[in-house]
């Protein structure tokens, strides 16, 4: 159902989203934006505070990546996730969605582009129920 495309704020992410339109586009198919606000272990050093920032980060994420695509005629459905893993949470949710196709950007914002593929998009090729497409 659809073609999932992951997203962060990240320059790969809005690559990602890029080709996540054409794709269903081509395909006549809906999007699901998804973006994972990290849960962060309960740590007191940490400020309550922060957890609510990450969460407003994926929200511009999912924001940014729906105004794209319902400006290029594509219907989108949204699902912010909150876990440990993001790659995790991805892949459950193309598992429970049964995603045609999951785009990913080749790095997030926390990775570097120098010599491999980011650790999120990594875990989700290696686990993903579906093909999945990785942007540079």
């Amino acid at each position: 159902m659809g073609i999932m495309v992951a997203v962060d704020n990240s320059e790969y992410s809005l690559k990602a989203v890029e080709m996540a339109i054409e794709m269903a586009r081509l395909k006549g198919e809906e999007m699901i934006v998804v973006s994972v606000a990290l849960e962060l272990p309960d740590i007191e050093e940490i400020p309550v505070s922060y957890g609510g920032k990450l969460k407003d980060q994926a929200l511009r994420a999912i924001r940014k990546a729906t105004e794209l695509a319902e400006n290029a005629g594509i219907r989108v459905e949204t699902r912010v996730e909150v876990g440990t893993s993001p790659a995790e949470n991805i892949v459950n949710l193309a598992c429970e969605l049964k995603t045609n196709l999951i785009v990913v950007g080749h790095c997030g914002i926390t990775g570097s582009d120098r010599f491999m593929i980011g650790s999120v998009a990594g875990r989700v090729v290696a686990h993903a129920p579906c093909s999945v497409l990785v942007v540079r």
